[in-house]
């Protein structure tokens, strides 16, 4: 009698268990705005980021997501972090061709708001350095260093193919 009945409550957790979502990846804006007047439109592009990606809503709207976020938000140095963080969240979740088309797509809309030509696709995809575009634009930001740092070692990051290998080296 004890053994049917502790058969069953193993059957029953393992079930609970592997029926459970995933961990939630929470997006949050940088800790220089808060208590400031960014930290509202930051707050609401980092929830909103945070939701669609969650909700695995992101795959194919990529293009919206981040001219939703660099609208929001305002200021490109803090856009530019939010979407890090949603590329890391995507590398996280095993999608590495989304979030290489997410960060291509974040890095194109930040040359193209400084007037300024993208770098190329592959570049901008596969690249663990700051861009020139990057390193011009972030000159002046306090998110410079952090962000840096995120490209170099992204989150739970996965390569997004053995084609772009040749890609990570550092634009000239």
């Amino acid at each position: 009698m004890k053994r049917p009945i502790q058969l069953s409550a193993c059957v029953v957790i393992a079930v609970l268990l592997t029926g459970c979502p995933p961990p939630q990846c929470k997006i949050d804006p940088p800790p220089g705005v808060i208590g400031t007047n960014k930290e509202t439109s930051a707050k609401v592009a980092a929830n909103a980021l945070s939701s669609v990606i969650s909700g695995g809503e992101l795959s194919g709207h990529y293009q919206n997501t981040v001219n939703n976020t660099y609208q929001t938000v305002g200021q490109d140095d803090i856009a530019f972090f939010l979407l890090l963080q949603a590329y890391n969240c995507e590398s996280a979740r095993g999608n590495a061709a989304g979030a290489a088309e997410l960060l291509r797509l974040a890095r194109e809309e930040l040359a193209r708001r400084h007037d300024v030509p993208p770098p190329p696709a592959r570049v901008a995809a596969t690249s663990k350095t700051l861009t020139k575009t990057e390193r011009h634009v972030l000159r002046k930001s306090p998110l410079k260093e952090t962000i840096s740092a995120t490209l170099a070692a992204p989150t739970g990051a996965v390569s997004p193919g053995p084609s772009a290998a040749p890609a990570a080296t550092p634009p000239r």
